[in-house]
């Protein structure tokens, strides 16, 4: 059962495939979840008892080292340049789709290979400090600023809670100093960490001021389940309208996440909803706290390192974490066996779950069929057989691919390309409900201008500029429009806001536009 476990943290960890649109993350999940029904209908149908104990021994801890330190060894290996990462814009990503997941991934596993360091003697004692360097160094080089404080916090937590070394360092001369001294550097830090990437920071801090609107328009029960993707970029272009002289405008970009999964639970599920998990949050550190188990310390600091960055980041996108929660909160259990009863209610029981499992794998399997075919299509489409496939995605629209909004978007896209623009403006229509941003409404305005619905374009461009302020695409298509228009008035009033405009990050693109308004001006 152990190595099993091990299989599973390996795949949710390592599993990339190119048979998915999401090459990256859809395989992980997939895995992990077929793999676990099918372990949930062998354990029910046949075993007779379960035994909770097989986690918490050193064995299977060293196994998740040696996992950790290969994704780790992988991310330095890209960093150098001998393996391609899985994001233009990062050097390191591992097997993840951006540093985030890298850095989740091997920062809620630090402190398990903090205590192998501790436990471990001799040659293992070297193994494990060598493991926790390499693992240390690709969290440092993935630039992860979340990352990184997890890792610092993680370590201070530990040697907090370690009697041993807290008694040694109370003994030390100057141990009040040194206090001081580990605090200031801490702070210190946390603002190297900020002006690293000020931008990206003040960012975030634009997305939680926006999601703080979210939030007061529906405190309570929030927006609903998945409203954040659905809801918050209307929410932005409502901001910059508003305000139009922001000190964040030239920060805006697309937005999925918040950057806080409490502050997401909080959109989403309402002040009800985030009371509800902190308060269960509360009562698991209570238990951990007075807990007597030896693992204890492990586990504290296991989901301080995630608590971290679930301020911060979005680790909760990422199966492997789900496990590793899943994992500190065995660590926890008192050693055990279940043993399952063959009375009549338990073999109903056991029939049910495994009937549920199996209907699920069907599912599952269906809609992984669904997937692969929709990459192959795709595909297809890039290559200019974008006619020849739209019978395929009115196939694929029938399975449950059409409650994935980023199937809907890239079907409205296709539906676009081929002019089919009515067709389109439905299906985008359709995605909004689950997702909007501004590459949705720019699709969607095309598709209004092309159907020589003019005023309704405008409006749709307008807010598509709202949504990202410093792009300088719809403002120069609603010139556009009012210069076919024969509406020079309008058009001279669009052509003073691109030249007088800021520019965010020079392209040919922008430079074009900016040559055209300037021979239009002239004019």
């Amino acid at each position: 059962m152990r190595y099993l476990l091990l299989i599973i943290f390996l795949g949710s960890i390592f599993l990339t495939s190119e048979k998915f649109v999401d090459s990256t993350n859809t395989p992980k999940f997939h895995f992990v979840v077929v793999t676990l029904l099918c372990l949930t209908t062998v354990i029910v149908m046949y075993k007779k008892q379960i035994k909770i104990n097989i986690i918490p021994c050193k064995t299977f801890l060293w196994g998740i080292n040696i996992i950790c330190f290969l994704q780790a060894g992988y991310g330095l290996l890209q960093f150098v340049d001998w393996f391609p990462s899985n994001h233009y814009k990062f050097s390191i990503t591992g097997s993840f789709d951006n540093p985030a997941g890298f850095a989740a991934v091997l920062s809620l596993f630090f402190p398990i290979s903090l205590f192998l360091v501790v436990k471990s003697k001799k040659t293992k004692k070297w193994f494990a400090i060598i493991i926790l360097i390499i693992i240390t160094s690709a969290v440092c080089f993935s630039l992860s600023r979340t990352g990184i404080l997890s890792i610092v916090i993680s370590m201070i937590l530990f040697l907090m809670f370690d009697n041993k070394l807290i008694n040694k360092i109370r003994q030390l001369k100057y141990c009040k100093l040194l206090s001081i001294l580990t605090l200031i550097c801490l702070v210190f830090g946390i603002s190297i960490l900020y002006y690293m990437k000020k931008d990206s920071a003040n960012g975030r801090i634009l997305i939680w001021k926006v999601s703080s609107i979210m939030i007061k328009d529906k405190p309570v029960f929030g927006h609903g389940y998945g409203a954040f993707k659905a809801k918050y970029m209307d929410y932005q272009a409502k901001y910059f309208k508003e305000n139009t002289e922001s000190k964040f405008a030239l920060l805006a970009d697309n937005v999925k996440h918040p950057f806080n999964e409490f502050l997401k639970v909080a959109v989403e599920f309402g002040i009800i909803g985030l009371m509800v998990i902190l308060i269960f949050l509360l009562f698991i550190f209570k238990k951990i706290t007075k807990s007597k188990n030896e693992n204890k310390n492990i586990v504290l600091n296991g989901l301080a390192s995630f608590l971290i960055f679930a301020c911060f980041s979005y680790p909760l996108q990422y199966i492997a974490v789900w496990l590793f929660i899943s994992f500190y909160c065995f660590l926890l259990l008192p050693s055990n066996k279940i043993k399952i009863l063959n009375n009549p209610i338990s073999i109903i029981t056991r029939i049910t779950i495994a009937f549920v499992c199996v209907f699920s794998l069907l599912h599952i399997y269906q809609h992984i069929c669904s997937e692969i075919k929709w990459k192959e299509i795709a595909t297809n489409s890039l290559h200019g057989k974008t006619n020849e496939m739209l019978s395929e995605y009115k196939k694929l629209y029938s399975t449950s691919l059409k409650w994935n909004p980023f199937f809907l978007y890239n079907y409205g896209a296709e539906l676009n390309i081929v002019e089919e623009y009515t067709k389109s403006i439905n299906i985008l229509t359709e995605c909004k409900k689950h997702f909007n941003d501004y590459d949705l409404q720019m699709i969607m305005a095309d598709n209004y201008n092309k159907n020589n619905e003019s005023e309704k374009a405008i409006q749709i461009y307008q807010h598509a500029s709202n949504m990202i302020p410093c792009r300088f695409i719809p403002l120069y298509q609603i010139f556009k429009i009012h210069k076919k228009n024969s509406q020079t008035e309008k058009a001279l009033q669009y052509a003073w806001k691109i030249k007088n405009k800021k520019v965010k990050i020079p392209s040919s693109t922008v430079s074009s536009i900016k040559a055209e308004i300037e021979d239009f001006l002239k004019e």
